[in-house]
Order: structure tokens, then C-alpha cells, then sequence
């Protein structure tokens, strides 16, 4: 057995067989939102009275999240509803597909939600730790617990009309003792710890009418996993910031996206930026340790202003994302300095929509996907004028993905040597005690009951 203060493991994905799918919600959610909601009333118990504001639009899946235990993905939906679809032991077992059902804990908004975040310490063995954030419009952000779906706490952001507003994007700071809200030039920060409006506002630009610093709406945040206390805020403005959660001050600008940037994500190293924005066919990696310049960039259909979410796996070596047209991409990030690289490893049709949110479960071989847009009947000029046809496939989907891999062993101390290679002693010590922090030694227990 090996000693747990020297080794610890990774996943290794081989894409090269493909994704094979083993659960699906099928047509679940291919009815309109009052459909959707009408059956959550009768099955739970909802007060679902009265017409929805988007009753007639189809109820597509919007965004999807792994727990960081990975015992549950948590999605969101066009009618305004969290989800919570559980991770059941025979999906591993069986090649057949399973229906997926979401579970009977379901968070219903009051408004549209702009974004979701789960608790970064969050344990299935401590039910204190299960909980999510959420944002939705005109409202504040509100602190859930997975258990129940009752929620816990609410934090206040008013403006200077003294106006709640709800946040374009919410996430949590690496060890959860902060909430990190993005909205119109404006970071605020919140103790989770205490409730309420107090809290600290940091303006990304100095005046509305200044041109300095980061203009427009804080769309999208996201830590460096280094915990090198950086983070990114990226903006509907076309711009990423570079921030540090001690200061105030903005440390590095980054132009150059088409569109009002919808995510930003950190390589598991902290040594580059991965971002996407709206209406925008590629993904970009930005070097943002030496020059801040675009070292490649990934194709991915996406002409659409919905947000399409990519994921990258905790080794750093894979990228997978969906676009547009339903298509599943898988890309390899390694030897990011080459920008000839053929990087494209799997691309194939997973869903007959589009594909807004893929994601690494945290542990195991298994990757969720979810679909769907928001459809606009289209009118046919030889009909009546009273007769409207929507003449779109519709495909609001869940679906969960097994992947070919296979856990590796390795050695703290020939990762450290090779990560702080060329390094002065003093900068190799600091580096190497923060790798330790990093890799999670908990997990060779779970790896053994898992064998």
C-alpha cells in the first residue's frame, strides 16, 4: 500500500473510444414551461397558479454543475427551477441507459436565474456543507441547501436607488469563506458568515462616464486554482480582468474577445485563461504569466448570445466543450505555446440542439451534458396570419456520458521537481508547498472503495 504523504492519483482520459451514453431524461423536458410546471404541481406539490410571464416558450436546459463531492449534478432550466439529479450506483455498472429523474429536491425562482455556484467544500458527508448559490433577476443572492431545497441565508446588493439587484455572475473564493458578485462595474464581495447588505463594493471602473479600467457588466468570475489569490471577471464589454481578492486594483486587462465574454476558467496550473464569449466561434487560451497574448484558440460553433459552458479536467490535459449544432468536442491542451497543434481529439453529434453546458464529473469517468435554446415560431407567409409553426427539433436533454480511463499513481515529489524546474530555491519551496495544499489526499480512500 502506498504511503498517502508521498503519492496521490489522477484520471487519465482516452478519448479515443468515444463517449458512450448511460442516462438520459429523454423527453422529460421537450414540453413548454407551463407543461413543465404544471407537472411539478401535481407530482410535488408546487403552487404553480396563474400563467407564467414565458409559459408558452419550451423549457430548455440552461446550465449544469457537478457537486464537488460528485454525488450530483445541479442544472437549470428555462422555467426557473433547480434541479438535482443524483449520481446512482448501478450508471457505472450497466451498459443500458438510464432514465434520469431529477430527485425531490427542487428550488424554484421567482425570477429568471442568471447563475448558479456550488459550495467549494461541499461533502455529502456533511450535510452543512450541501449548498449552492444562486442569482436571478431583481432579487438577492440566495444560499440553498441541497438537502432540502429550503434556503438558508440571502445576501443584498443595493444600489444607489435603493433597489435590490440580482447579479449577472455569483461564485464562491477558493475556501468558501467569500461570495464574489459580478454586475454592471461592479464586483461586491459578501462574508458568508454574515447575511444581509453588508459588503464590500469594488468598482471595476472609477465614474460611468470614465474610461479607465473595466467597463460593463461583470458577466462571468473565476479563481485561480494556484491560490495565488488571483481571479478573472469577464465582461459583456468584450474585456477580462485580472484581479487580486486583497486589493482593489485592477491588475491586468485582457482585449481581444468578439463578443460580451460569457466564461472564464483557469487551468488546473493557474498558467493560463480559457475564455468564450458570445457570439463567437472559437475558444481562447491567454498566457496571462508572461505576455497576456492569445496562444490558440479552439473552433466551436457558437453564433447564438446563449451561454455554451466548457469544462476543463482537473489533470489540465482536456478541454470539452458542445456548440451550437448539438456536437460534442473534446480538445488536448497540451503544448499550448503551439499554435499549429491538432488539438480536436472527439467531435460527434451528442444532442439535436443546442448543447449550452458540458462538464467533467470531479472523480470518476463521467461527463453530464445538457440542451437546448430558447425557439421563436417561425411564419409561414403562404398560411393564415393567425397560424404560427415552430419549425425546430426540440431536444431539452440531460444526459450523462461514460468515458473510457483509468486511475495513475504518481509522486509529489517528481511533479513538485518537474513543475519548479529552473526555479531559485526560495520560489521552488513556495511552489512546491502550494502544490501540496492543492492535490486532495482524501481521495485515495474513495479511490480504494471504489476499486
Amino acid at each position: 500500500m502506498q504511503d498517502a504523504s508521498s503519492y496521490y492519483y489522477e484520471l487519465l482520459y482516452d478519448f479515443s473510444q468515444g463517449l458512450n451514453l448511460c442516462g438520459t431524461t429523454k423527453d422529460l423536458y421537450n414540453g413548454t414551461v407551463s407543461e413543465t410546471m404544471a407537472r411539478l404541481n401535481s407530482e410535488l406539490g408546487f403552487n404553480t397558479a396563474g400563467d407564467t410571464l414565458n409559459g408558452h416558450e419550451n423549457n430548455f436546459l440552461k446550465a449544469a454543475k457537478w457537486s464537488p463531492d460528485g454525488s450530483c449534478l445541479l442544472a437549470s432550466s428555462n422555467d426557473n427551477v433547480l434541479r438535482l439529479f443524483e449520481v446512482t450506483p448501478n450508471i457505472y455498472e450497466t451498459d443500458e441507459e438510464i432514465e434520469l429523474k431529477p430527485s425531490s429536491v427542487h428550488v424554484r425562482g421567482a425570477e429568471t436565474i442568471y447563475d448558479i455556484c456550488w459550495y467549494p467544500l461541499m461533502s455529502g458527508e456533511d450535510p452543512t456543507t450541501c449548498c449552492f448559490l444562486s442569482a436571478m433577476r431583481g432579487h438577492p443572492v440566495q444560499l440553498w441547501d441541497a438537502w432540502t431545497g429550503e434556503p438558508r441565508c440571502a445576501y443584498k446588493i443595493i444600489d444607489h436607488r435603493e433597489q435590490v439587484i440580482g447579479p449577472n455572475a455569483v461564485t464562491f473564493n477558493l475556501d468558501g469563506s467569500k461570495i464574489y458578485c459580478g454586475y454592471k462595474n461592479m464586483v461586491e464581495v459578501f462574508d458568508i458568515t454574515r447575511p444581509g447588505n453588508e459588503s464590500e463594493k469594488r468598482a471595476t471602473t472609477p465614474t460611468r462616464k470614465s474610461k479607465a479600467g473595466q467597463k460593463g457588466i461583470i458577466s462571468c468570475l473565476a479563481f485561480n486554482p494556484d491560490r495565488s489569490g488571483l481571479y478573472a471577471a469577464g465582461s459583456y464589454s468584450q474585456s477580462i480582468g485580472i484581479y487580486h481578492e486583497d486589493n482593489r486594483e485592477l491588475l491586468h486587462l485582457i482585449r481581444g474577445n468578439v463578443g460580451g465574454v460569457t466564461q472564464v476558467q483557469f487551468s488546473p496550473d493557474g498558467c493560463y485563461l480559457y475564455s468564450v464569449s458570445r457570439r463567437e466561434d472559437f475558444i481562447f487560451c491567454w498566457d496571462i504569466r508572461n505576455t497576456g497574448e492569445i496562444l490558440h484558440k479552439m473552433e466551436r460553433p457558437g453564433q447564438t448570445n446563449q451561454r455554451l459552458s466548457f469544462d476543463i479536467d482537473r489533470s489540465g490535459r482536456w478541454l470539452i466543450t458542445g456548440d451550437q449544432n448539438g456536437r460534442i468536442l473534446c480538445y488536448d491542451l497540451m503544448n499550448p505555446n503551439d499554435e499549429n497543434c491538432s488539438r480536436c481529439v472527439l467531435d460527434f453529434v451528442g444532442h439535436n440542439d443546442c448543447v449550452s453546458s458540458v462538464t467533467f464529473h470531479p472523480t470518476h469517468p463521467l461527463i453530464a451534458t445538457c440542451s437546448g435554446q430558447r425557439k421563436f415560431p417561425n411564419y409561414d407567409d403562404s398560411a393564415n396570419e393567425d397560424d404560427t409553426t415552430i419549425l425546430h427539433t426540440i431536444d431539452n436533454t440531460v444526459k450523462f456520458w461514460k468515458v473510457t480511463g483509468q486511475y495513475q499513481w504518481f509522486k509529489y515529489e517528481e511533479t513538485i521537481a518537474e513543475a519548479t524546474e529552473g526555479m531559485e530555491i526560495e520560489e521552488r519551496q513556495e511552489v512546491s508547498t502550494v502544490m501540496k495544499e492543492e492535490i486532495v489526499i482524501e481521495e485515495i480512500e474513495e479511490m480504494n472503495k471504489s476499486a
